[in-house]
């Protein structure tokens, strides 16, 4: 049991010092106890506390103050007290009467020590610090200039309510106050200035100071205990945390085995600093109280250590005080949420909170978002010392440091928790002894708003938005892209259009210098093979002529040149007109071409040179992609509705191959082309439907297009307004321009008719009889270009036709002509893919290919190559470049054939043979083969055909094809070509090892064998080759 020695008026024995707060207390030379109270005077007790002494005020002037904050006795023995309300008095314990010194009347002294020159030191509550000698004379005194902390000077004391004063072994005076620690140096009489100021803790109140004996300057504070290093200038901090009973100290001493002990306002506390770890004590230990006063503290000679507090005085020998140290255990015993106690079955909305039956045994709560405010309630059941005890506690991930209770106190609290999940930590402390910790787990579950599922909305959400920002950038920097490559679109078009223009001007006239000629030449010259020549050149240079004066009028829309000179026209019967041009082209493609008006008459406005044009483009490409026995019908009807009034309708229906619904709409845009594996042959110009457009536009009328519904093909309607309400002044036709658009009229529709009749009356030709036995496959898909292909060499081959690939392929399979000349540019399959596949058939890869177009480029001539092609000629060919191109691929297959038909003279039958393609990749193989196995006498064509890696069958036939011999006679040759070589060689070998070097098995086999293929027995040949050299 510790020996606290307590004597005040809660002690059992007789109270001694009655019932007021000790304020300050002194031993004497003669070890009576002096003790200062709050209003109560002075008491003197000896030792054994039997003899007592009490004064205080009476009506004596020289009468004790009620109110003493210090009692100093100094070197010589005189007793000084310090009063709150009567200032600064020397004591005489005798009489118990004061001697009041007269300056110190109105001021309140709180503190008096000595410094080591025996000089008082008196500290006062807002008059600074007072040095007196021993009559209580002023020797010096300083105080602060009360101006604001920023601006007082360095050597000036920092405030002058004074709460403690000590003088160290170096002689240096240290002041606490109320805002800080100063120290005066008594010798320079300056203040020391530390951290760039004459101030320790700014803002803080010191009520204790200690030097101990390693020299360390001990300071208590109302903010703990901090340690204070005069050579390092360090300074450490010590509070409740770290183990203090209280953060405000009221009077700090040392002992014998340099611990100290500390009064402060919940108990006394040791510090053992070498182990830096606090012991404390409290009213069940045997203290006055758990509440200490500032000031009252006085360590004797003996060392033994007295603390004054509200209820007495507590003194003790600090090595007389056991440490006792126990097992704590630590329990919930309460869990409140908004301070309602919890218990079994409570609900945080429709969540069970408690984990298990009971709080004390539930280590995991689930709270609803609500709920997130709420404490713990723990215990020990240490019931003895329960004030010892505190509670240390931490949130992992929330609190970044140990947080404790205050000493006996067991409420833990957290306020406002955000949802989540938290692990609470928890240990109980008592005397530096920690219990276990205990782990707690609390799940706040949070609204639905930030749920998993919400923030996965919202992230979605937020990529949406983030998407739709992204998207509606790239739009905004596609939509400038396509604002900058429509007008770099819109310069190439016109470039083009400004370049096709000038080319047209220069054109026109050397055209005009060709068809008037021709029309000549067509009418008197009766000569039906000349008289095709020339229709066929009058129609292609009407062709161009169109197109030079589509451009023309383009042109002249662009620059608004171009007007309109409608006059009133029977529709029908310029329809009907209009039909008598392309008759000879229904004709030939046997097209039913009809016209179905709904009025056997109807008149309308139009400007007849420009509406020609309109109708002319549109036949002309319902002709272009209609195949022949197709269906070509032109319908007039009329009708009206809200736009445009009462309106005629003219639809050109075709049984072609239809519109691309992608590109339906395209197909009106200047020099756009239609792309589909059907058309790619035609390039076209892409400026007639375009044309077309703007003049019906200029009628004030839409011209559009569909796909049929009921069959294969399109439908091109024209819609213009009937009457003339429409029509400016200006746009109606004067009587001299009605005179000379009628004579052009009839003038070019005689021409045309004429030229129509002068074509019917032509007779077909005879067919010509081939001079060779050689068979040409022309693949082209314009007639006219294949029937003039076809005129050049039919008087020396044999000649087949086809109009696209895939119909020459099943031709070529079925028949295998000598030769293949093949346009590029085909519907259906284009001579490329019609290329690929006969040099990938091992059946058909030996044909010879031309390939005729008009593409021109170095790359297109390459991949031709690349591809297998023999030749590759461009439009416009030379036709004598063509015969001369077929003859030179056909003799050299012959002389492919004659390389290995033994009919050819011995020293060519020797000579090296340079293939080409597939061919010189199959005769490869086969020579590698016989070449490895030509001495095994059972090579023969099922081994060689197994060793190749084809049937027996083909590889007799494509041996046949390139070589004119039979795949077993191919391998005796080649046995007998090797057997010659070694017998004229310099190694001198007999017959019978050159036949069994050569895979004949039988001498006499041999010897036949050789003379039916050279003419002459081995030895004959060995002695011919002999005397040649000689």
């Amino acid at each position: 049991e510790n020996k606290f020695e307590y004597f005040g008026y809660k002690s059992i024995e007789n109270n001694i010092i009655g019932s007021s707060s000790i304020t300050a207390i002194h031993k004497d030379n003669e070890g009576i106890i002096w003790i200062g109270t709050d209003n109560d005077g002075i008491y003197g007790i000896t030792d054994n506390k039997r003899s007592t002494y009490h004064f205080k005020k009476t009506t004596n002037p020289n009468s004790i103050p009620n109110i003493i904050h210090s009692i100093y006795e100094d070197s010589t023995g005189n007793i000084w007290l310090g009063s709150y309300t009567d200032g600064l008095a020397k004591f005489n314990k005798k009489t118990g009467e004061c001697h009041y010194i007269q300056y110190f009347s109105d001021k309140k002294v709180y503190f008096i020590t000595e410094n080591n020159r025996g000089e008082l030191l008196i500290g006062t509550f807002g008059s600074g610090v007072y040095i007196l000698d021993k009559k209580g004379d002023i020797i010096d005194h300083f105080e602060s200039s009360k101006q604001e902390m920023d601006i007082l000077s360095i050597d000036e004391l920092f405030n002058d309510w004074i709460n403690t004063i000590m003088c160290d072994k170096e002689g240096l005076i240290w002041i606490g106050h109320f805002k800080g620690l100063s120290c005066y140096n008594p010798i320079e009489k300056t203040f020391l200035t530390f951290f760039k100021r004459n101030n320790i803790l700014p803002g803080t109140v010191v009520q204790a100071l200690l030097e101990d004996k390693k020299g360390k300057i001990w300071i208590g504070t109302t903010s703990g205990l901090y340690c204070f290093n005069k050579e390092t200038h360090k300074l450490m901090q010590f509070t409740t945390q770290n183990g203090l009973p209280n953060n405000v100290i009221c009077g700090i001493c040392e002992d014998k085995e340099e611990n100290l002990w500390i009064s402060t306002y919940n108990g006394i506390s040791k510090f053992k600093i070498k182990e830096n770890r606090f012991v404390n004590y409290f009213a069940t230990d045997g203290l006055q109280g758990n509440e200490f006063t500032k000031g009252a503290v006085y360590q004797d000679n003996q060392g033994k250590i007295y603390f004054g507090g509200i209820n007495g005085v507590t003194s003790f020998f600090p090595h007389e005080i056991i440490e006792q140290k126990k097992e704590l255990n630590i329990t919930l015993t309460n869990f409140y949420i908004y301070n309602r106690a919890i218990k079994k079955g409570s609900k945080s909305n429709r969540h069970e909170i408690l984990s298990s039956s009971s709080v004390s045994e539930t280590e995991k709560f689930t709270l609803n978002y609500t709920d997130n405010t709420f404490s713990f309630e723990f215990s020990t059941f240490e019931f003895s010392n329960p004030e010892r005890i505190s509670y240390w506690y931490k949130i992992e991930n929330l609190d970044s440091e140990w947080l404790n209770t205050m000493n006996g106190a067991n409420r833990i609290t957290y306020n406002n928790l955000p949802p989540g999940k938290y692990k609470l930590k928890v240990r109980a402390y008592e005397n530096s002894n920690y219990s276990p910790i205990k782990t707690y787990y609390i799940k706040i579950i949070p609204p639905w708003y930030r749920s998993i599922w919400a923030y996965i909305i919202y992230s979605i959400l937020f990529l949406l938005i983030i998407y739709g920002i992204i998207n509606y950038i790239i739009s905004r920097i596609h939509y400038r892209q396509e604002l900058i490559e429509k007008e770099h679109e819109k310069e190439i078009s016109e470039a083009k259009l400004q370049f096709f223009i000038n080319i047209s001007h220069e054109i026109r006239t050397p055209m005009t210098l060709i068809i008037n000629p021709l029309e000549k030449l067509i009418k008197e010259n009766k000569n039906q093979e000349k008289q095709k020549t020339y229709l066929m050149i009058y129609r292609n240079a009407q062709r161009i002529l169109r197109l030079i004066n589509q451009l023309m009028d383009i042109r002249k829309l662009d620059k608004g040149q171009m007007s309109l000179k409608c006059r009133e026209t029977n529709i029908v019967g310029f329809i009907e007109d209009l039909m008598l041009t392309f008759e000879y082209e229904a004709k030939r493609k046997n097209i039913d071409f009809s016209f179905e008006p709904i009025h056997k008459s109807l008149m309308v406005w139009i400007d007849l040179n420009n509406f020609d044009k309109v109708l002319m483009n549109i036949l002309s490409n319902a002709f272009k992609y209609t195949q022949k026995n197709g269906e070509i019908r032109i319908t007039l009807t009329t009708s009206e509705n809200k736009q445009m009034g009462e309106y005629f309708e003219i639809s050109v229906i075709d049984s072609g191959i239809g519109i691309d619904k992608n590109q339906i709409e395209n197909i009106f845009e200047r020099f756009y082309q239609i792309k589909n594996d059907k058309t790619n042959s035609n390039f076209g110009t892409g400026i007639g439907l375009h044309l077309a457009r703007l003049l019906v536009e200029m009628h004030s009328g839409i011209l559009f297009a569909e796909n049929r519904k009921d069959t294969q093909g399109s439908r091109f309607i024209i819609r213009l307004p009937l009457g003339n309400k429409h029509l400016k002044p200006d746009e109606f036709e004067t009587p001299q321009q009605n005179i000379h658009s009628a004579i052009l009229q009839k003038r070019t529709d005689r021409l045309e008719v004429a030229n129509i009749l002068n074509e019917e009356n032509i007779l077909p030709d005879s067919e010509k009889k081939a001079k060779t036995k050689y068979r040409i496959l022309i693949v082209e898909d314009e007639e006219e270009i294949r029937q003039y292909i076809k005129d050049e060499i039919s008087g020396d081959y044999k000649v087949k036709e086809a109009k696209d690939g895939k119909k020459a392929l099943e031709i070529l399979l079925k028949e295998k002509p000598d030769l293949v000349i093949s346009d590029i540019m085909m519907p259906e399959m284009d001579g490329i893919d019609l290329c690929k596949k006969i040099k990938q058939n091992i059946n058909i890869n030996h044909i010879p290919i031309i390939l005729l177009t008009a593409k021109v480029q170095v790359e297109d001539k390459v991949e031709g190559l690349e591809i297998g092609a023999d030749a590759y000629l461009t439009k416009p060919f030379n036709s004598e470049i063509l015969k001369q191109t077929i003859q030179n691929l056909i003799a050299n297959r012959q002389r492919l054939q004659s390389s290995f038909s033994g009919s050819q003279h011995q020293n060519d039958k020797i000579e090296k043979i340079e293939l080409k393609s597939a061919d010189e990749i199959f005769i490869e193989k086969v020579m590698k083969v016989i070449n490895d196995n030509l001495s095994n006498p059972d090579l023969n064509v099922e081994m060689l055909a197994e060793n190749v890696g084809m049937s027996r069958v083909h590889m007799h036939r494509k041996l046949k094809e390139l070589t004119n011999q039979s795949a077993r006679d191919f391998i005796r040759g080649i046995r007998l070509k090797q057997a010659a070589t070694l017998l004229t060689s310099n190694k001198k070998l007999y017959v019978s090892e050159v036949a069994y070097a050569t895979g004949f098995s039988n001498l006499s086999h041999f010897s036949n064998s050789f003379k039916e293929f050279y003419g002459m027995s081995p030895t004959e040949y060995i002695n011919k080759q002999n005397h040649k050299k000689e």
